[in-house]
C-alpha cells in the first residue's frame, strides 16, 4: 500500500475509532475557541500514521513521505494563504478564454489556415487571389467562432492557439487598398456615361488617382516591412496602370467638355490637378493633364473655343455634319448632340444609327475635344459600334471615317487604341484588319509621346494576334518596326517568362564490362573489323569522296535509332574492297562532323559517354551539329540533354546567329511540339528578342517576319504553357538563369562572324574507335 493510500485510509478510520470508543468521552472543547487547535489532530494523526511504517522503509521514501506529510498539514491548518491565493489575477479574459475553447474546438480548421499561410509565406510571389483566398478561408473560420475580431487579435490568443492575426491584418490592409481602387474604376466608368456635373466628375477622378496611390503605397509598403506573408505580394501595378490610364484620359477629355459649359468647373479642375498626390499619380499613369484645365482666368467657354477652332472645327457645329454632307438628307427638326455622345459614350447602335439614318453624323464629325464617333467607339470597347461606323463610311468617301486620325494631345493612332482595348475579342481583330488594310504606313510607324507605337503596346500586353498579323500582312511594315531603335520586341522579352534551364546532362550507366559490345569495333589480325556491315562517310566531300568513314554494326547503331532502323532496311549491301567487307554505306549529312559523329558511335556502342571525352563541348557550332544529329537520327534522349545542356551555357556568349540556327532548328514542324525541346527553343528565343533590332537590320525582310512569326508563336506558349522546373535525379536546376542575365556576354558587334575554325580531320576513321577512346580530355570542362 503506497503512503498515500495509507494516509487516506488513516483519515477515513479515524472518526470510527472515535465513535466506538468505550471510555469516556473527553469534554469538548467550545467551537468558537482556537479552531486551529481543532485542525491539529487530524494532521498530528495522519503524520503518526504515515510515520509508523517508515522506520522499516529506505530513507529516501521516509524523507518524501514527511515532505508530503508536511505538505498536507500546512493546506490544511492555512485558510488564510488559500485565500491569498484566490486573489492572484488570471492572464486571459474570460472573453479570451472563450476565444481558446472555440479555436480548439476548431482546431482542424485552424490547422489548415495555418497551413495555407506557411505557404503563403513560401511563395515566390504572393498576388491578390493568394491574399484574397486565405483572408476568405479565415473569414469563414472567424464565422464559425462568433467571436469578437479584437479577441482574435489580442496577442495573448495569438499566441495560445497560434492564431495568424498579424498576417491576416496586413493582407487585410493590401486587399482593401485593391477595392477601393476596384470601386474607384467601376465609379470612374459609371461617369462616363453619366450626365454629372463637374463635382461628380472631380470626386471619380479624385478617387480614381488616390485609390492608384494607395495601392502601389500599400505594395510598397508590404514589401518593406517585416511580414513574411505579403514581404512579395505582387498587386498588379503595372496592369493596374494600363487599365486606368485610358479611363483616366477619358474622364480628363470630359472634364474639358464640361469646363466649357459650367463657369465654375473651371478652378474646380484646376485646383484637384494641381495638388501633388494628384500630380503623382498622374505621372506614374504617365498621363499628360490637358493645358486647358490647368489654365486659370478667362471664360471656359472661351477656351473651348478657340481649342476647337485651333483643330478647325466649328464650335456651333460639333458633332453635325457640315452642309455639304447634308445635301439631299431632309435636315432634322429636333437634332441633340449631347443626345449623340452619350450614345456614343454607351454604345447605344440603335440611336446611333437613327442619327445617321437622319444625316446628323457621319465618319467626320467630331465633339469639343476634336474624336471622332470612331474614336470613342474604340476606347469604350464598343467594337460593334465601331465596326458600323467603318462600314457605313468606310475610309476614302467623302464623309468616311479617317484611319490617321491622332489623339492631339498623346499622340494615338486608332491602332493605339486598338491594342489598349481590355478585351481584344473577334470583334476587335476584325476592326484591326480593317483599319490596318486602310492605314498608310505612317500611321505604323506613328510614335505617340510617351514614344511608344502599337507594336509596343501589343507586345506589351501580350496581343500575340497582332504581331502575328502584322508579321504575315504587313512585312516591310514589320521589320521597320522591330529594327527600330526604340526596340518594341524587347517589351515582349518583358512579358515573356524566363527560360526555364534544361536538364544537367547526368551520364547514364554504361554497359557492364562482360557485354564488350564496343570491342567488336577493333580490327583484327588481318586488319579487318569483324562482323561490320555498316560504314558511315562522315564530313565534307573531296573529288566526290568523304572526309572519314566509321565502321559500325547494323544491329547495335539501329537499336538506339529509329531514322536509321528504316534507312538500313532500303539500303543494299556494297562491296567495299578497301575494308575488305560487304556493308550498307550511309551519307551523313554534311553538316555534321567527324568529331561529333565519333561520340555518337562512342555513346551508342558504351551506353554512356562523359563530358570530360567531348573535347568539343567549349565549341557552339560543334554543339549544334550534336543537337542536329540527335534530331535527324532520333538519338537517345541523353545526348539530347548534352547538347542542350551545352548550348544553353554557350549562346548567351555566342553571336546571335547561333541563336537564330538553333530556334530555326527547334522550331520546325516536326519538332515544335516536341517538349524535350522546350528549354532550348525558349532560351534561343529570348536572345533573338533582346537582339532583334539590330541582329535582323541585314536579313531579309521575309525571313525576318517568318522567323518572328515563329519566335511569337513560341513565346505565346511559353506564357500559357508553362513547364515546370526541371529536375534530373534528384537535383534541382540553379535558380542562376544563364540566358536572363546574358545581356554582358552578347558581343557588342551583333553581325560579328563567330565561326571557329573546323580542324583537319583524318583520312580515314575506321579503327579509332577502342574501349578506352583515347580522344583526349580538357580540364576546364
Amino acid at each position: 500500500m503506497t503512503r498515500r493510500n495509507k494516509a487516506a485510509k488513516a483519515k477515513a478510520e479515524k472518526p470510527a475509532i472515535d465513535s466506538n470508543d468505550k471510555e469516556p468521552a473527553k469534554e469538548e472543547v467550545p467551537a468558537s475557541t482556537e479552531p486551529k487547535e481543532l485542525e491539529e489532530p487530524a494532521g498530528s494523526q495522519v503524520a503518526e500514521t504515515i510515520q509508523e511504517p517508515s522506520q522499516e522503509e529506505p530513507e529516501n521514501e521516509k524523507t518524501e513521505a514527511v515532505e508530503e506529510t508536511k505538505v498536507q498539514a500546512d493546506e490544511s491548518s492555512a485558510p488564510e494563504d488559500l485565500d491569498t491565493t484566490a486573489l492572484i489575477s488570471d492572464p486571459l479574459s474570460s472573453e479570451e478564454r472563450d476565444a481558446l475553447t472555440r479555436l480548439r474546438q476548431h482546431e482542424p480548421e485552424v490547422a489548415a489556415l495555418r497551413t495555407a499561410v506557411q505557404q503563403l509565406k513560401e511563395k515566390t510571389v504572393q498576388s491578390a487571389v493568394d491574399l484574397r483566398s486565405m483572408c476568405e478561408d479565415a473569414g469563414r473560420i472567424e464565422g464559425l467562432l462568433q467571436v469578437d475580431a479584437g479577441i482574435l487579435s489580442s496577442d495573448a490568443v495569438s499566441t495560445h492557439a497560434e492564431w495568424p492575426a498579424e498576417e491576416l491584418r496586413q493582407a487585410r490592409a493590401l486587399l482593401a487598398a485593391v477595392d477601393a481602387w476596384e470601386e474607384a474604376m467601376q465609379k470612374g466608368r459609371l461617369q462616363i456615361t453619366s450626365q454629372g456635373g463637374a463635382e461628380e466628375l472631380c470626386a471619380a477622378l479624385e478617387a480614381l488617382l488616390d485609390s492608384f496611390v494607395a495601392v502601389k503605397d500599400a505594395e510598397q509598403a508590404a514589401h518593406a516591412g517585416h511580414c513574411a506573408c505579403v514581404e512579395r505580394a505582387d498587386l498588379g501595378v503595372d496592369a493596374k496602370t494600363m487599365t486606368e490610364k485610358p479611363l483616366v484620359e477619358a474622364l480628363l477629355d470630359k472634364a474639358i467638355e464640361l469646363r466649357s459649359s459650367e463657369e465654375a468647373a473651371a478652378e474646380r479642375f484646376r485646383s484637384l490637378l494641381l495638388q501633388d498626390s494628384k500630380h503623382r499619380a498622374l505621372g506614374e499613369l504617365r498621363v499628360e493633364v490637358p493645358v486647358e484645365l490647368l489654365q486659370s482666368g478667362g471664360s471656359a467657354s472661351q477656351t473651348a473655343t478657340a481649342t476647337a477652332q485651333s483643330k478647325g472645327l466649328d464650335p456651333d457645329e460639333v458633332a453635325i455634319p457640315s452642309k455639304d454632307l447634308l445635301k439631299g438628307v431632309e435636315e432634322p427638326q429636333k437634332m441633340d448632340a449631347a443626345q449623340l455622345w452619350h450614345a456614343v459614350h454607351t454604345g447605344d447602335l440603335e440611336i446611333v444609327k437613327a442619327f445617321v439614318r437622319r444625316g446628323a453624323c457621319t465618319g467626320k464629325s467630331r465633339d469639343a475635344s476634336g474624336h471622332s464617333i470612331l474614336w470613342h467607339a474604340i476606347t469604350f470597347n464598343h467594337h460593334s459600334l465601331a465596326r458600323f461606323m467603318v462600314e457605313t463610311f468606310p475610309p476614302g468617301s467623302d464623309d468616311g471615317i479617317e484611319v490617321d486620325e491622332v489623339h492631339q494631345r498623346r499622340g494615338d493612332t486608332l491602332l493605339h487604341l486598338l491594342c489598349l482595348s481590355r478585351s481584344f475579342d473577334a470583334e476587335a481583330a476584325a476592326l484591326f484588319k480593317k483599319l490596318a488594310t486602310k492605314a498608310p504606313p505612317a500611321v505604323f510607324q506613328k510614335v505617340n509621346h510617351a514614344g511608344l507605337t502599337f507594336a509596343h503596346i501589343a507586345a506589351s500586353n501580350l496581343n500575340f494576334w497582332v504581331l502575328t498579323f502584322i508579321f504575315k500582312n504587313f512585312q516591310a511594315q514589320a521589320k521597320a518596326l522591330v529594327c527600330a531603335d526604340s526596340h518594341p520586341m524587347k517589351h515582349l522579352l518583358q512579358a515573356m517568362p524566363q527560360p526555364v534551364p534544361p536538364p544537367a546532362y547526368q551520364p547514364p550507366v554504361g554497359f557492364p564490362d562482360h557485354f564488350r559490345v564496343a570491342a567488336m569495333l577493333q580490327q583484327d589480325s588481318s586488319g579487318v573489323v569483324p562482323y561490320a556491315d555498316v560504314a558511315f562517310d562522315v564530313g565534307p566531300e573531296l573529288k566526290g569522296v568523304a572526309a572519314g568513314r566509321f565502321l559500325a554494326h547494323r544491329v547495335v547503331v539501329v537499336a538506339q535509332s529509329p531514322k536509321l532502323y528504316e534507312m538500313l532496311e532500303t539500303i543494299p549491301l556494297t562491296e567495299l574492297p578497301k575494308e575488305r567487307i560487304r556493308a550498307a554505306v550511309v551519307r551523313v549529312d554534311e553538316r555534321i562532323s567527324q568529331e561529333v559523329w565519333r561520340s555518337i558511335l562512342q555513346f551508342i556502342y558504351q551506353g554512356t559517354i562523359l563530358q570530360e571525352q567531348c573535347i568539343y563541348l567549349h565549341d557552339v557550332a560543334r554543339c549544334f551539329e550534336l543537337l542536329f544529329a540527335v534530331l535527324l537520327f532520333r538519338l537517345p534522349e541523353p545526348l539530347l540533354h548534352l547538347a542542350q545542356h551545352s548550348l544553353y551555357v554557350l549562346l548567351p556568349v555566342s553571336n546571335p546567329t547561333w541563336a537564330l540556327q538553333v530556334f530555326q532548328l527547334c522550331a520546325q514542324k516536326e519538332h515544335f511540339d516536341n517538349q524535350e525541346l522546350r528549354p532550348i527553343r525558349d532560351a534561343a528565343a529570348w536572345l533573338l528578342l533582346h537582339s532583334a533590332s539590330k541582329f535582323f537590320q541585314t536579313m531579309d525582310t521575309k525571313d525576318v517576319c517568318e522567323t518572328l512569326e515563329k519566335v511569337v508563336k513560341s513565346v505565346e506558349r511559353s506564357v500559357f504553357d508553362r513547364p515546370r522546373s526541371m529536375s534530373v535525379q534528384g537535383t534541382s536546376v540553379s535558380k542562376q538563369d544563364l540566358i536572363a542575365n546574358s545581356v554582358q556576354g552578347i558581343p557588342q558587334d551583333m553581325l560579328a562572324a563567330s565561326m571557329r575554325g573546323i580542324p583537319q580531320e583524318p583520312s580515314t576513321c575506321q579503327a579509332v574507335l577502342t574501349p578506352s577512346f583515347p580522344i583526349g580530355f580538357r580540364k576546364e570542362l
